[in-house]
């Protein structure tokens, strides 16, 4: 992180940290990073806590095999894509905690060359360079990331995680999101991650803002930014955007979002997160009011992206 003034942190219940400059940061056994900042070493009751965390997870996973997110197939009994084994890209690799080895093989990231600003991916042999879109309205974030393409399991994956409110999804896709963050953005890329918010209708309907579950494995412990959770708000309960044309959806998220705690982003380089990057219009709201209330600048950072 910076050296500047650190915005609101919050705690997560993960835990595995190590001390040193150049230690490994895990994500529930998930190498995310090879350099952390300096962290206190974990203590011995911890230790012994996040050792039966991880004990207890293997034994759920003999006694209660979770069926993949996308097709259904137990994975435990699923079988491997050949020519696939340790092959998976670093964003992708944790998904295979909740998609089977043939649904994950269907999943692509997000890879250069890309538009630097929105993050729309090129063909493997173009040039990267910004897009029509982009030099056409200048987005106000300086950039968006996503893990991977939103289409086949990933994006089914996502619909269970959100509309079947399969909570659980949350784990492997925030070890996902982490490891596009250090791919694209690096450790020092952010001082505070802050999830798009739902309006209190849409969230008690729902029972969980998935933005805020995506960075349960964010903060200092982690070697990643501290989270905001409170920092952003939706004042108006909107329309879905679902099938709204893109001019449809910034009309419709017109005054939509407020800073409720100027403090926690005041100054400071943050990360806007959310599910799905569509058209961009719920990143160009909120980064306007971010701004507004005296961010340095926002970067986007999603699990998916529409092509």
């Amino acid at each position: 992180m910076s050296s500047g003034k650190k915005g609101n942190q919050q705690e997560s219940p993960e835990t595995g940290r190590y001390s040193g400059n150049r230690s490994k940061a895990f994500l529930g056994g998930v190498d995310v990073m090879e350099h952390t900042p300096n962290a206190p070493a974990l203590t011995g009751l911890a230790r012994v806590g996040a050792t039966a965390r991880r004990i207890s997870r293997v034994l759920a996973d003999l006694l209660w095999p979770e069926p993949c997110a996308a097709c259904g197939v137990m994975l435990a009994a699923a079988p491997a894509v050949p020519g696939r084994e340790g092959g998976l890209p670093p964003a992708l690799a944790p998904l295979a905690s909740c998609l089977c080895p043939q649904c994950l093989s269907l999943c692509h990231p997000i890879a250069v060359p890309l538009c630097p600003l929105c993050g729309l991916p090129y063909a493997p042999e173009a040039v990267g360079h910004e897009c029509s879109w982009c030099r056409d309205r200048r987005p106000r974030f300086v950039s968006a990331r996503a893990a991977g393409v939103y289409g086949g399991p990933l994006r089914l994956a996502i619909h269970r995680f959100k509309y079947s409110r399969r909570s659980g999804l949350a784990r492997p896709m925030s070890r996902s999101l982490a490891q596009a963050f250090l791919a694209f953005y690096g450790p020092e890329g952010a001082d505070v991650a802050v999830p798009v918010p739902l309006h209190i209708g849409r969230l008690r309907h729902r029972g969980f803002n998935q933005a805020l579950l995506l960075l349960g494995g964010f903060g200092p412990e982690h070697g990643l930014p501290p989270v905001a959770p409170r920092a952003l708000v939706r004042t108006r309960n909107t329309p879905p955007q679902v099938g709204l044309s893109a001019r449809e959806r910034t009309v419709n998220l017109k005054n939509a979002f407020a800073v409720s705690d100027p403090a926690a982003v005041r100054d400071l380089r943050v990360l806007l997160v959310d599910d799905v990057y569509t058209t961009g219009a719920t990143a160009e709201a909120c980064s306007r009011e971010l701004l507004k209330a005296g961010a340095l600048e926002v970067k986007v950072l999603t699990l998916a992206r529409v092509m």
